[in-house]
């Protein structure tokens, strides 16, 4: 099955609304209007950190966090941050409304379908495919060479073809800035405790049948050795978390369901074009049965679904899998710093075909855009590329954390942005720094926001041999462990098989919302997320299953189907 990653539009029965006063300036009023030029004598390689020779005003929408400190003498409009632009860049930026964050996406819902948009704007995925759809944004690759910084551009480059096709309309034109989701960091994995292996004279189990007899060791040989039993093979998730997501899902079992080649919750795309829903699938229903085995034989955590705290047995070490991203080193850092839980992370299990299978994040969900008629597009530029060089200084110098000034609060159209790869780069490099194979000086941190620090501290905290990760070869009695060893163990130990072993990814093919899914879409996963539970938990028989996708389809299901494949087909 051939999956291609495909943004939908937002339907518009969610675009009606009536002019909503303040949300921006209108399209007569931004007509006609000659964009400020820069400095006479500007080079062409200092445009992206240029101050413009007049004042350029730029009008937005504000999203304000309404816990935020602000200090004495400042506002949201007027802040640190502004003041900063202006000074260094003569941008004056004018907020033409600011929202509560909570309802910043409703209140831009609503510009968007007034057309009274802000210059500059801070978007989701569906609301810039409506952008897209009703031609309210300009392109924007004329100012990409020019303006974006090497780092944003390394940013944005990094997250290739997918990427790519996010931010390009059919023209082949760049239509936004994206802020790169990292690819791997909702992409979970099978973190294990090594020292209840070693004690049981077990193997790294890498297919599903290993895996099942591995979690029935742990559950019937008493491996924290306490004579009880009371230990638990596999965590499921507990009743605040998630079966299985479409976004980072600590202690989902989405593997388990990946190695069926089955992805609920996904829309699947064929050879053929036609899209499928990936939860009533035959491989779903077999992927359940499987599970519902494990929770049978007792090898799942009983508790699952109804636990209020899935840390609370896994720091006890009472557990012995769970499954996580990469940056499960942090959630187990309590335990690893105490020296209680030697946990490895692999790939597992595999595929029937021998295979690692696994869903992937839509390769950004953030993105800044430009109104059609947006006198300086490139401004935006201008405003992420200062954010990224000084963000880190920012908080060095106390601005951002001593301040209570965050950047993420009050910083003009601030995205988090990073490589897509930012992982794996991290992981590899300090690997071949232990190893001797580079240098410091042989790194270029200005694309890297924690790599200097991570190096720095490597070295500090992990013994010889260095390809070696179990408890004994890491120093864990340090006021540095504490801050460092939890990141260091989440790349290495957990960023372990993004750079050597094989996986193969899938993309969601859909990430809108038709007109059909506004009324049924919550109903229809209600019904999802019960009879999946059911099933697992025993409650339901798996034949269940079958009674599911007949209601599903019939109960708006299948209209859904059609509108996307519908709309697809455009």
């Amino acid at each position: 099955m051939k999956q291609k990653q495909i943004i939908a539009l937002v339907s518009a029965t969610a675009l009606v609304a009536t002019a909503l006063a303040g949300c921006g300036k209108t399209s007569e009023e931004n007509t006609q209007k000659t964009a400020v030029g820069e400095a006479e004598g500007t080079a062409k390689e200092d445009l992206p950190f240029s101050k413009y020779a007049d004042t350029v005003k730029v009008h937005l929408g504000g999203s304000m966090n309404p816990n935020a400190k602000i200090p004495d003498g400042m506002s949201y409009e007027d802040n640190t941050y502004t003041r900063l632009l202006k000074k260094d860049l003569n941008i004056d930026v004018v907020y033409d409304w600011v929202a509560s964050s909570s309802d910043f996406e409703e209140k831009m819902n609503l510009c968007i379908g007034s057309g009274a948009i802000p210059d500059l704007m801070n978007v989701n995925a569906t609301q810039y495919r409506a952008l897209l759809k009703y031609d309210m944004i300009q392109p924007l690759d004329q100012y990409f060479d020019d303006y974006a910084s090497d780092t944003l551009k390394g940013y944005v480059e990094s997250g290739g073809e997918e990427l790519k096709k996010c931010i390009t309309n059919d023209k082949g034109e760049m239509m936004a800035i994206p802020a790169p989701s990292m690819m791997v960091g909702e992409m979970n994995e099978m973190w294990i405790r090594q020292d209840w292996l070693d004690k049981l004279g077990l193997e790294v189990p890498r297919t599903w049948d290993e895996m099942a007899a591995v979690a029935e060791a742990f559950v019937t040989q008493d491996p924290d050795g306490n004579g009880e039993d009371d230990t638990i093979g596999i965590l499921g998730p507990g009743n605040s978390d998630h079966l299985n997501a479409t976004v980072a899902n600590q202690f989902g079992l989405d593997p388990l369901f990946s190695s069926c080649q089955s992805y609920p919750q996904y829309w699947l795309q064929d050879e053929d074009g036609t899209v499928k829903y990936g939860s009533i699938q035959p491989e779903t229903r077999t992927a359940l049965e499987k599970i519902q085995k494990l929770y049978k034989d007792k090898l799942i955590d009983p508790e699952m679904f109804v636990r209020n705290d899935c840390k609370e047995p896994l720091l006890a070490g009472k557990v012995g899998i769970f499954f996580n991203a990469w940056w499960g080193g942090y959630t187990v850092a309590d335990a690893t710093l105490a020296g209680e839980a030697d946990w490895r992370a692999y790939f597992t299990p595999l595929a029937e075909d021998g295979n690692y299978y696994t869903h992937m994040p839509n390769p950004t969900s953030k993105y800044v855009v430009a109104s059609k008629n947006c006198k300086n597009p490139e401004a935006a530029f201008k405003i992420a590329n200062y954010l990224i060089a000084n963000e880190q200084q920012w908080v060095d110098d106390g601005i951002s954390s001593t301040s209570g000034l965050g950047a993420s609060d009050f910083y003009p159209l601030w995205n988090g942005y990073d490589n897509a790869d930012e992982i794996e780069v991290s992981t590899e490099t300090l690997e071949k720094y232990l190893a001797g194979e580079i240098t410091m000086d042989d790194v270029d941190f200005s694309q890297h926001k924690l790599l200097k620090s991570d190096m720095e501290a490597v070295k500090k905290l992990k013994k010889e041999p260095y390809d070696d990760f179990s408890l004994d070869k890491w120093n864990l009695d340090s006021d540095l462990a504490k801050t460092n060893l939890p990141r260091l163990v989440a790349l290495l130990v957990g960023g372990h098989s993004y750079v050597h072993d094989k996986y193969v990814p899938v993309y969601n093919a859909y990430n809108g919302q038709t007109e059909t899914m506004e009324a049924k879409w919550a109903n229809l996963k209600k019904m999802e997320e019960e009879t999946f539970a059911k099933i697992i938990t025993g409650k339901a028989d798996i034949s269940e299953f079958d009674t599911f996708v007949k209601n599903w389809k019939s109960q708006g299901g299948d209209q859904i189907l059609k509108e996307i494949n519908d709309e697809l087909s455009k």
